[in-house]
């Protein structure tokens, strides 16, 4: 009886929220960076789901419009995400996060005036403005999570975790506080509400103390500043792009002898994989000629995928990774897959049944939801601090282009007259591709599955030698390689 209770007692651990709860407890500032990480998500999703409805009425319902608005959210990203990261790694993350706050609470307004004017043209506009803003933001906020949590890796799976429960919960909450909104008072309150978010959390997030430049603990020699005044802009201007130049040489040769470059596409599989949800959840939740209704069928269908992104980390927490392993984070991405493609199979069969579509949808967001949070986990496990915004930022960007691909093509189908259960279908033929391919990867003993990563000594120190000799040109204290 007394192993059954041990194993019983082992499982209730596991599945306990005593140690979120004190980790958030513990540690003040990354109390308030969860505070601000639910009224940002809270905003995002009020204006993601305004977004998609305004689109069905200033257009009357064209797939390609829609197509068109995620692609606008999407493609600025693969030029600014790897910005972010540049910054990431350059400024402080604090203060950057509240000022992007604040930018993307402005360019909220440009939506209220796309609405008011009926102008798809103006949609797609502040659509670009806004993702520009989220780009950059997107690298920052994860490269700033491993400064604010120093306890460990245990309490850095543990921050992921909980962060990834902040998404989903604000999608379940967001999801059908939006659509009731929308079919009562209509999608401008959604737009002022996102504005209110932001400022919220811009505010909070300025109570965050601390340093949170990327190179924050390197004592630097003075410079000598005389002379500057008598450079010219051209002067300043080269050195600028020497120095992005000479960040993104580094990053190259970081990834290529690092040992798992090949995961910074994990992320990018996973959309590849989902890239045609938006376009069919408006479609599956579309009535003719009722406005209110399909604004409360679209609430519901995401506070679906609100549950099972809620549901997926926590199953995975609680069974499969182990935060000093991070091979367990790659086979949970494996399961990822399978989740995703059997959630899309049930889709593509049921798709004459809104509840089974609802249904399927949460199990096929159970999957996606380990992709894109496990990915960013080994990212933060695996990447030096010094670096660790470009990573992020570059993989990131990889991902929304993959992912404004798979929209434009599914928004042409759609429109070409292919049913939504074959586009359906032909997502879970990505997905099984994928989770062949990285099966594959995984049980060879490549990535995040190799010896090294999952011992005491976790090979960070090597990469970063081997960075140096292949970059000479990169200027580096020897005391930032981690040890």
């Amino acid at each position: 009886m007394a192993p059954k209770s041990s194993f019983l007692e082992k499982i209730q651990r596991r599945f306990s929220c005593a140690d979120y709860v004190a980790l958030t407890r513990a540690n003040r500032n990354y109390r308030l960076y969860v505070l601000s990480h639910m009224c940002q998500h809270a905003g995002d999703w009020f204006v993601r789901i305004a977004s998609l409805i305004s689109v069905q009425r200033i257009t009357g319902g064209s797939a390609t419009a829609l197509s068109i608005v995620v692609m606008c959210r999407t493609i600025p990203e693969l030029a600014l995400a790897p910005f972010g990261g540049i910054l990431a790694d350059k400024f402080d993350r604090r203060n950057l996060m509240i000022k992007l706050d604040l930018l993307a609470a402005l360019s909220v307004c440009l939506f209220i005036h796309a609405v008011k004017a009926n102008s798809i043209h103006l949609l797609y506009l502040a659509t670009v403005i806004r993702s520009i803003i989220s780009a950059t933001y997107m690298p920052i906020t994860g490269a700033i999570v491993p400064q604010i949590i120093v306890s460990g890796k245990e309490d850095l799976k543990r921050a992921a975790t909980l962060n990834g429960m902040i998404w989903s919960g604000m999608l379940v909450i967001g999801g059908v506080v939006a659509g009731r909104a929308t079919a009562r008072f209509g999608v401008e309150l959604c737009y002022i509400i996102d504005i209110l978010t932001y400022i919220i959390s811009a505010v909070i997030m300025s109570g965050v103390s601390g340093n949170f430049l990327a190179d924050a603990d390197v004592e630097k020699p003075p410079q000598d500043t005389k002379g500057n005044e008598k450079e010219t802009i051209a002067v300043k201007m080269f050195a600028l792009l020497r120095t992005l130049y000479q960040l993104k040489k580094e990053l190259i040769l970081y990834l290529w002898y690092s040992g798992f470059g090949a995961l910074i596409f994990l992320k990018s599989s996973g959309t590849l994989i989902w890239g045609a949800a938006d376009i069919l959840n408006v479609s599956f939740s579309h009535i003719e000629n009722d406005e209110a209704e399909s604004s409360r069928r679209m609430g519901a269908l995401y506070s679906s995928i609100g549950i099972g992104c809620l549901i997926g980390p926590i199953v995975a927490n609680s069974t499969i990774v182990d935060g000093k392993k991070p091979a367990t984070l790659q086979l949970a991405i494996l399961f990822g897959l399978a989740m995703l493609t059997i959630g899309w199979l049930g889709v593509a069969s049921n798709a004459s049944s809104f509840k089974l579509v609802c249904f399927f949808t949460a199990i096929r967001t159970t999957g996606s939801s380990l992709i894109w949070l496990f990915s960013t986990l080994l990212m933060q496990n695996l990447a030096s601090p010094e670096i660790l915004g470009r990573v992020l930022g570059l993989e990131y960007c990889f991902a929304r282009v993959s992912e404004s691909i798979i929209a434009y093509i599914a928004g042409r189908l759609q429109d070409g007259g292919h049913a939504k259960s074959e586009i359906s279908y032909i997502a879970a033929g990505i997905g099984f591709f994928f989770l062949a391919f990285w099966s594959s990867y995984h049980l060879s003993g490549r990535g995040a599955a190799q010896r090294k990563w999952n011992t005491n000594d976790d090979g960070r120190s090597e990469v970063l030698e081997v960075t140096l000799l292949t970059c000479p040109n990169y200027e580096h204290d020897p005391s930032d390689v981690m040890t």
